[in-house]
């Protein structure tokens, strides 16, 4: 739970305002000094400090730059007694959020405090994404043909695109490449997750308000699809957006147009814009919770983005890039991993997709010593529907029925595991033979015996 600060001088307003917003279900510390506040923010950091504008030994909006520089996301609401207009505006520009007057009435703070804690909640939903993007590793066709339609998509920055597929399949990465493929990519790519932001605070949000536009609205603030102009709008978990803002953004998607909240005129931008879900899109639609033409205006481009357990055999090429990539974090040598981890991992079914994959790599590299990635977690193997191409379940045969060739029996399994390590390492035959916990000489010989 977020905590509050409360600072004043007066325990009266103190003990009221920290018993008030308790009861009202927040978790609330208090302090009688500035110098008090700014020693308990450095320790602890609460989300939001009612200041009182008139202490002892201080004037609180001229610390507020105290505040922001410990936190520069901490949220201030400025209390005090002798409130003007000029005022207000002036603790907005020094960076509060709100301005209360007393004698207050609790239900208003409250209300203050959760519009704070929304606007946080808010900031915390999108990433202002820049740098370069790792590359769609794979060797599989999938990966192949995603990398193809991400240069096709860089080279035409006005398309919109509609990214699908289940959670951690790599959305982002793929919606992060064609960005930085673009023309645009000198602009900013704003990521939106359409779930996280409150429903009262989206259209705000994502379009912006005029000063004076409803209470509070004390400036004029950009929204974030206005912040993208020239960039990219990437709305992530689109399924998810209320439809109460569907026909908003069907509208926008139409011409690059839209209002502020209270303003008068059209505010035109240049935008691509991007969105991904992992849910049933259609689906939605037949249960009425997503409009069937903003779908058809998202999707003139769709790339459908395969579960890891679809596309095995890059796995091995994963596993090398996590590799470098740990080794540069952790500043470690690993060069390899245990072939039989490497087994468990080919076998694994991979619900989490590769973002799964990433995790299990970071807690195996914190324990790992010396040159060998080993195994540090507990990895159930998948069914057999759920095997990798060419390597199927192999099963005992029931010699009740009957005798059988056990020499025929061996030959034919290690052709089977043989066939399928050249598959996932591209026919390499070195790796194929690591992977196997042989030698390439060895396993040479072996084929030559079939």
């Amino acid at each position: 739970m977020k905590r509050i600060l409360i600072v004043d001088d007066e325990f009266l307003i103190r003990y009221t305002l920290e018993e008030g917003l308790r009861d009202r279900g927040h978790d609330t510390a208090s302090v009688a000094s500035v110098e008090e506040a700014l020693e308990y923010v450095k320790k602890y950091h609460p989300a939001v400090v009612l200041l009182d504008n008139l202490l002892e030994h201080s004037v609180g909006m001229e610390t507020i730059p105290d505040f922001k520089q410990i936190d520069e996301d901490i949220q201030i609401i400025l209390m005090t007694a002798y409130g003007s207009v000029s005022q207000a505006v002036e603790a907005i520009k020094k960076g509060a959020c709100d301005y209360v007057l007393k004698p207050f009435d609790m239900d208003e703070v409250d209300f203050m405090v959760r519009r704070c804690l929304d606007q946080m909640k808010s900031r915390d939903s999108l990433e202002f994404l820049k740098g370069k993007p790792q590359e769609f590793t794979g060797v599989s066709q999938a990966a192949s043909q995603i990398r193809s339609e991400i240069r096709v998509l860089g080279a035409n920055s006005t398309v919109n695109v509609l990214l699908r597929g289940e959670t951690g399949t790599g959305k982002e990465i793929v919606a992060r490449l064609i960005h930085a493929h673009s023309d645009r990519s000198d602009n900013l790519m704003v990521r939106i997750n359409c779930g996280a932001i409150p429903e009262n605070l989206l259209e705000s949000e994502l379009f912006g308000y005029e000063r004076g536009a409803f209470a509070g609205a004390l400036k004029t603030k950009k929204g974030l699809i206005e912040l993208a102009n020239g960039g990219t709008v990437f709305l992530d978990e689109i399924g998810e957006l209320p439809m109460s803002m569907q026909a908003k953004l069907l509208t926008f998607l139409d011409d690059r147009r839209f209002k502020r909240i209270g303003a008068l005129e059209d505010t035109e931008v240049d935008v691509r814009v991007m969105a991904a879900t992992n849910r049933d899109l259609e689906k939605a639609i037949k249960e009425g919770a997503f409009r069937e033409d903003l779908f058809y205006r998202l999707n003139v481009m769709q790339i459908v983005i395969p579960p890891l357990r679809e596309r095995r055999e890059d796995i091995p090429a994963l596993c090398d890039y996590y590799l470098d990539y740990y080794n540069k974090a952790f500043a470690k040598g690993i060069e390899r991993v245990d072939p039989d981890f490497m087994r468990e991992l080919l076998l694994y079914d991979w619900k989490g997709n590769v973002r799964e994959l990433k995790n299990i790599f970071e807690r195996c590299f914190l324990f790992s010593q010396g040159n060998t990635l080993e195994k540090h977690v507990e990895l159930v193997p998948a069914s057999k529907e759920a095997a990798p191409p060419g390597g199927e379940c192999y099963y005992l045969k029931d010699l009740t029925q009957g005798p059988v060739s056990l020499e025929q029996e061996v030959a034919a399994l290690e052709k089977r595991y043989m066939d399928q390590a050249l598959k996932l390492c591209n026919n390499n035959l070195t790796k194929a033979a690591a992977l196997l916990g042989t030698t390439r000489f060895s396993m040479k010989r072996r084929m030559e015996r079939e």
